[in-house]
Order: structure tokens, then sequence, then C-alpha cells
């Protein structure tokens, strides 16, 4: 049985928790959270533990796996970062009604929601959420740390970077056909709810619409 804690007990947190019930191998000892006020509450059923100062503590203890269940994609990739460092593996939580392709490849630390396609030839980076009924198509690459919301449709051909955001309900569609036509959403980009995007979408640039146009640019949240 492998002893698991989830870092964030928010919403993402509250999906890891749900997901891994499924699998009867993994037992979640509960949640750490930075929020001072959430200590010793319950989430989803699993009791709030403490902060992050509890993690040396809580590998002492057995504890082998984790998750960082964070909505903030860079503040996720720090905290995934933190975790391995200290020795836990970053295990995923994947639900049993999701389709991966044999031929793709998922990194450790994914929260995958049912009902999810990911293709043949795609790869997907570390520590991503991934929502419900997605559907990743086939030779689609994933950057570390990002957020993919529900219902979503990547198509083929699709280069989405680090850290970007992609709200619910989008369409990413290369412009083109043919193998050497592709679409890349840059590093820390958002595409907004329902946006359909069909032209490249530069780093940390935020896109809306149909079809999608960028409309503002992020703070770089570079450390």
């Amino acid at each position: 049985m492998k002893r698991v804690i989830l870092y964030g007990s928010g919403q993402l947190g509250v999906m890891a928790a749900y997901i891994l019930g499924y699998n009867k191998d993994v037992e979640v000892v509960g949640f750490v959270d930075d929020d001072p006020a959430q200590l010793g509450r319950d989430s989803n059923g699993l009791r709030i533990l403490g902060d992050g100062s509890l993690l040396p503590n809580l590998r002492q203890a057995g504890v082998t796996g984790s998750i960082a269940c964070i909505g903030d994609n860079h503040r996720r990739g720090i905290v995934s970062e933190r975790l391995a460092q200290m020795g836990f593996e970053l295990v995923s939580a994947i639900h049993p009604t999701a389709n991966i392709s044999w031929r793709a490849s998922l990194s450790g630390g994914a929260i995958v929601g049912p009902g999810t396609i990911i293709s043949a030839h795609s790869s997907v980076g570390s520590s991503p959420y991934i929502g419900a009924g997605t559907v990743i198509g086939h030779d689609v690459i994933v950057g570390q740390n990002v957020l993919i919301s529900v219902g979503c449709v990547i198509a083929a051909r699709v280069d989405i970077e680090d850290e970007a955001f992609i709200g619910g309900g989008a369409r990413l569609v290369p412009a083109e056909m043919g193998q050497e036509s592709r679409l890349r959403i840059g590093r820390g980009a958002v595409v907004g709810a329902g946006a359909v995007v069909i032209a490249d979408v530069p780093p940390n640039a935020v896109a809306v619409g149909v079809p999608a146009k960028v409309v503002r640019y992020r703070e770089n949240t570079e450390d």
C-alpha cells in the first residue's frame, strides 16, 4: 500500500483525492496546505494536517508519494520540485475512465479527470491538470505544469509550453493540414474559456474569442 500526501486542499486536491479513491493500492494520508486557516479542517473527508513544514515528518513516517494540487501553474511547479527533492515520488491520479494510448507518455504528478483521451504519439510533461472530458489528439506536446480545463479539444500537432492555462471548452486547432503544420501556445499563456485558437499564442499572452485574439499580456511569473 502506497501512502500519499496531497499538497493543496482546494479544487485540484479534492479532485485528486476523489480519483485516488478508485486505487485500492493507495492510501491518501491527508492534505498539506499552507493556509493556516485550513489547519485541522476536513476536505473531502480527509484531514488537513498542517503546512509544508510537516513534510519531513511525513516522509519519516513512511509517506512516500505526493501530488502538488495547486491551481497556480508556476507555484505547482515549484512545490512539485520541492517534493521531489525531499524524496517523495510524484504519483499521478488518473481516473479509471481516462483513455491514454500506450503510445502516449504521461509524466508524474498528473491529475487526469474522467473521460479524458490522450492519443498516440502525444506527450504530457510533469505535474499537469487535465480536466474531465478533454481530448488530446495525436502528436501533441504538452509541457510541464500545464492546466487544461474541462471539455477542451486539443487537435493534432499542437505544442503547449510550460505553465500555460487552457480554459474550459477551448479548441486548439492548427490552421493548416499536414505534418509540418503545428500550433504553438507559448509558455505561461492563457487561452480563455470557449476560445477557438487557430494561430500561435505568444508566451504570457491572454487570448480569447472565436477565433481567438490576444487581448493583453501577463506579467512574467519567473522567479
